[in-house]
């Protein structure tokens, strides 16, 4: 893995809330995604994780995705080469938004963020304010019911007194992996759904 390396874990089981209303890559049921960054210091992850975004070690960030195993369960894609120009300008905005409160509502404010939608708006603002990642509408959805996830019924309800957000613009981490524009070069550990 080198900077710029964009990392997707699964982190639990695959019908927590996340993974049981998105595929990934060759169907893999990731939930979580960060971008590596490599200093004097070592290497880390970039990511927006409770209780805000930060640096967190690559070793830590990966243990998390054991779940009763210890063997972490991650992909790694890279930027094609035509898109690594847009990097460094990624970092300067990633880096910046350090401290900044998880988002637990998953909507496109900045006032908080949320994995992908730090991924997202980074090479949005590299990309001259244009989107990169596209966001799209988002779904609660069970893949196998159809019916809303009762995980995301009670917590947009119990926590902040709203109905489920279905169709409202965002990411994922399952839509992200599938981005025709990542060069997917390593897959590790027993992933739910996932098909060679």
């Amino acid at each position: 893995m080198k900077s710029g390396d964009i990392i997707f874990t699964q982190l639990g089981e695959a019908t927590n809330a996340i993974g049981s209303v998105t595929k990934g890559y060759k169907g893999a049921r990731v939930n979580h995604v960060g971008i590596v960054i490599e200093n004097q210091h070592g290497k880390f992850v970039l990511e927006a994780f409770p209780p805000e975004v930060r640096l967190t070690n690559i070793n830590i960030y990966l243990k998390r995705s054991w779940y009763g195993t210890k063997n972490p369960r991650y992909i790694v894609g890279r930027l094609k080469e035509e898109y690594q120009y847009l990097l460094d300008k990624a970092f300067t905005y990633g880096l910046r938004q350090r401290n900044v409160p998880y988002d637990h509502r998953y909507l496109t404010d900045e006032s908080a963020l949320y994995c992908t939608e730090l991924i997202v708006d980074m090479f949005k603002y590299a990309n001259g304010g244009a989107d990169f990642f596209k966001e799209s509408p988002m779904s609660f959805r069970d893949i196998e019911t159809g019916e809303i996830h009762d995980y995301w019924k009670h917590h947009y309800l119990d926590f902040f007194g709203m109905v489920v957000p279905e169709g409202e613009p965002g990411s994922n981490p399952g839509d992200m992996s599938n981005d025709e524009r990542l060069h997917i070069y390593d897959v590790v550990g027993d992933l739910t759904g996932y098909e060679p």
